[in-house]
């Protein structure tokens, strides 16, 4: 039934595990193994330096993939603790929004885009490592998409404060262009301001994508054609949002809930028409039934 389904119990879940959830794991995991390969052996530590992180040196040694390893490190349980803090309250809000596919490419521009940046500035031996270009990505597309919507803040983990959206991120946004301008270009602090508004960036030239009516497309194995083949997050082959529904048929309105559901859960609720919407308020009170 509609109440059954995992993520219309749970506001932040979905089928399987949320990207999100995944991330995290994968972030503690990525910094246990680097913490404790950092005790015992130092060839696979340097390894995992030369390799994984990012640099002008792994860029020029054509090692592509560290614009994105990168951010699964991090230097030090404070450095880690807080973009997992990040993930977990922004991140899921926002994979609630816009979907796992585009989620998933906002993640991926968010590093890029944030090695970028920081690669500008800092080519003169030293290296990039955490995930907190894509927490500000995240941050980003989350106040430009309701920026007027208050939420509470803990004011120094104690004093609830309401803020809109939109003052948190020209906060942070004055924040990370003074500590570049003053901090960073002077190597006064080993804080990756660049890499942050490179973040921020990304969040923003995601929105303007999916503002647009856009998906990001989403990569399937199709067995019958034996090889990958794409599609547009969020679509499907064929459409039956303009069907007629059967409101007195439980097994068709169930089908129809079914393929909607499922949509909101690979692309968002805001992916939905106008009809879809109004098909899954009727069918709150009837499947209750």
């Amino acid at each position: 039934m509609l109440y059954d389904r995992p993520y219309m119990q749970k506001p932040f879940s979905t089928q399987d595990k949320s990207v999100v959830e995944i991330l995290i794991v994968v972030l503690i995991v990525c910094f246990l193994v680097n913490s404790i390969v950092g005790i015992f052996s130092s060839t696979i530590n340097n390894f995992i330096f030369e390799n994984l992180y990012f640099s002008a040196g792994a860029i020029s040694s054509f090692l592509l993939w560290t614009l994105f390893t990168y951010s699964f490190f991090h230097d030090g349980p404070f450095h880690l603790i807080f973009n997992l803090l990040g993930l977990y309250f922004i991140g899921r809000a926002v994979e609630s929004d816009i979907g796992k596919t585009n989620f998933i490419y906002l993640l991926i521009i968010g590093s890029a885009l944030g090695a970028f940046f920081w690669l500008t500035f800092n080519n003169s031996g030293q290296f990039l490592l955490g995930s907190s270009s894509m927490v500000m990505a995240c941050l980003s597309i989350y106040c430009l998409k309701q920026p007027d919507n208050p939420i509470t803040l803990l004011l120094f983990f104690v004093l609830p404060c309401k803020v809109k959206p939109r003052w948190i991120l020209i906060g942070v946004l004055s924040i990370e262009v003074y500590g570049f301008l003053f901090n960073e270009i002077s190597s006064s602090s080993d804080i990756a301001h660049s890499a942050h508004l490179g973040g921020l960036l990304a969040g923003g030239l995601v929105f303007y994508f999916l503002r647009q009516g856009k998906n990001f497309p989403s990569f399937v194995f199709d067995t019958s054609k034996s090889m990958f083949s794409s599609k547009k997050s969020g679509s499907s082959t064929v459409d039956n949002s303009d069907f007629k529904i059967n409101f007195s048929s439980t097994s068709e309105l169930q089908k129809e809930v079914d393929r909607i559901l499922d949509k909101i859960n690979e692309s968002g609720f805001g992916s939905l028409t106008s009809k879809e919407k109004v098909t899954l308020d009727k069918a709150k009170s009837l499947l209750r039934n």
